[in-house]
């Protein structure tokens, strides 16, 4: 179910040169892994690594 935005939020998301979906999905990982090699195994094992 998709929630109605406020109009201001929504056009800030007009602007964005990608999907809000990946956009989420990557932030997610960003705050979930390190940078480091050490978690690539984790974020592998994940799936949809890209």
């Amino acid at each position: 179910m998709r929630q109605s935005l406020n109009p201001a939020v929504a056009k800030v998301l007009k602007r964005l040169h990608y999907p809000l979906d990946v956009i989420l999905l990557r932030m997610r990982r960003y705050v979930a892994y390190p940078s480091s090699l050490r978690h690539l195994e984790q974020m592998m094992a994940e799936g949809h690594f890209g």
